[in-house]
């Protein structure tokens, strides 16, 4: 199994989870996990993600906290959204 197919699971178990019992906590994994499949799936290394969102992220574990839902902030997220060219809504939709 690759880090796509894993990712992809690990972001479908919580979209469920989150529909049974909604929570902000949970909700910030999500965010955070798809936006992480959305790099695995453009084939975007964290170095290169980081290195041109200087702005937002200082450092590789800056991004791997924000994919880990730990540290998640709205300027950081629609920052990603910009970068990855990934309309905000679509998200939002598939978590409704």
């Amino acid at each position: 199994m690759d880090r796509k197919e894993k990712n992809g699971y690990l972001v479908e178990g919580m979209v469920v989870e989150y529909k049974e019992k909604p929570s902000g906590k949970l909700l910030n994994k999500i965010i955070g996990a798809k936006l992480k499949a959305i790099r695995l799936d453009k084939g975007l290394k964290a170095e290169t993600v980081v290195g041109d969102n200087k702005k937002f992220f200082t450092t590789i574990y800056d991004l791997w906290k924000f994919e880990r839902g730990t540290k998640t902030c709205t300027s950081k997220y629609f920052a990603l959204c910009k970068y990855y060219k990934y309309g905000v809504d679509h998200l939002f939709e598939r978590i409704n």
